[in-house]
């Protein structure tokens, strides 16, 4: 594999982020591809999403392959290595012999001499198939097939959900410029202020355990477009993983300024109406980028309300700052009964869990708004469209 094992985690986790920080969906699409091929050092590498009305695969976006072998013609699903749509991953050790291939001589004279194919799934169905190519033959271990696989997933749901966001964009621009109103493009992002502390290095030998557990929540995670639900799944993941008290989520409002509560489990209700953090500089301090740690939550000078903490059972607290296209937008709290020491490896681990958590939110939030702008703008057209005039149609 072009990782080493040891890289199976930090290149889930720049994926992910990549993927998920796409403006467009063509751009997701390219990301997938050209990330899915540099992951295993593949030759080149395709991206064919299912065509239900012509029973094709059709071509959506591909890396290092050249414009002739891109002319060949398009995969049929039923004689395309069919195995594929029923979410089997398929490895051709040989594509100019193998009789489930389609265009062998085509394959020989680009120089593909071994296919994998894997799945693209997004909640429960196969949307298409991403397929890597190499030169040389080689062989595939069982981890490096679900890593692809899990690649293809997290792109698989990033594009369902990419889908949803631009019908809705797409259903407000032309109801706007009906009436005359254009929307302007998106400006483009800052530099990113920080280095996240998610990009630190995992130890080796847990890497690949790491890598699951990442891909799992991402999975959770990206199952909705509901900003609160999907609030709620990350501190579910969160916990699950870790196993500590309670734990709780709060974003940046952007009209206060303010840390808003937005979730939290495993806290009592007298504790979370304790009273608003003024003071308390460990958050200060994870909001420029950095993961706090508290050991004891009950004498650190650091803690605004150390005797709620010592009621509640508190001794260890840590700040996870939740990032999302280079700005923290929230942290991320856990709460422990007794004394813990993360490593960094844990720390790093739950970083990159934040961020992209922190990414699949915004996401979720700016569908949210599309979808809201879209219900006040259709309901404004309707209403003038119906001669509501204000009042001028008695003057």
């Amino acid at each position: 594999m072009g990782a080493k094992k040891a890289d199976y985690f930090r290149i889930f986790f720049e994926a992910s982020e990549a993927v998920l920080s796409s403006r467009t969906l063509q751009e997701v699409l390219n990301l997938l591809v050209r990330r899915s091929v540099h992951a295993v050092g593949a030759k080149a590498g395709s991206l064919r999403l299912v065509d239900e009305k012509s029973n094709r695969l059709e071509l959506v976006a591909s890396h290092l392959l050249s414009r002739r072998y891109l002319a060949k013609g398009t995969p049929h699903l039923d004689r395309s290595i069919p195995e594929v749509m029923e979410r089997v991953p398929v490895f051709i050790a040989d594509a100019w012999s193998d009789p489930r291939v389609e265009f062998p001589e085509e394959k020989r004279a680009e120089g593909l001499r071994t296919v994998l194919s894997v799945p693209v799934v997004a909640k429960e169905r196969v949307i298409g198939v991403l397929r890597l190519y190499t030169a040389e033959p080689r062989e595939y271990l069982p981890e490096e097939i679900e890593f692809v696989s899990a690649l293809a997933e997290m792109g698989g749901l990033a594009i369902a959900n990419a889908r949803v966001y631009e019908e809705q964009g797409v259903k407000l621009s032309s109801l706007l410029e009906g009436i005359g109103v254009h929307l302007p493009a998106s400006g483009p992002m800052g530099k990113r202020r920080f280095r996240t502390f998610a990009v630190q290095p995992v130890p080796p030998e847990k890497s690949l355990e790491q890598f699951r557990a990442l891909h799992s929540a991402t999975r959770a995670i990206l199952a909705t477009l509901n900003s609160s639900e999907a609030t709620a799944l990350i501190l579910e993941e969160v916990l699950k993983l870790t196993g500590v008290k309670g734990g709780s989520i709060r974003l940046v409002n952007e009209t206060s300024g303010q840390l808003d509560l937005v979730a939290s489990r495993g806290l009592s209700e007298a504790y979370l109406r304790k009273g608003p953090l003024h003071s308390d500089r460990s958050i200060q301090e994870a909001l420029t980028g950095i993961p706090v740690l508290i050991r004891d939550a009950q004498t650190d000078p650091r803690v605004e309300y150390p005797q709620a903490a010592a009621r509640e059972g508190i001794v260890s607290l840590l700040t996870i700052p939740i990032v999302a296209r280079e700005r923290v937008i929230g942290i991320l709290r856990l709460y422990a009964s007794e004394p813990v020491d993360y490593s960094q490896g844990d720390v790093a681990f739950l970083s990159a869990l934040a961020e992209v958590a922190g990414i699949a939110l915004m996401n979720a939030r700016l569908y949210e708004r599309t979808q809201y702008d879209l219900s006040f703008w259709q309901t404004t057209v309707e209403y003038l469209g119906a001669g509501g005039t204000g009042g001028k149609a008695g003057v």
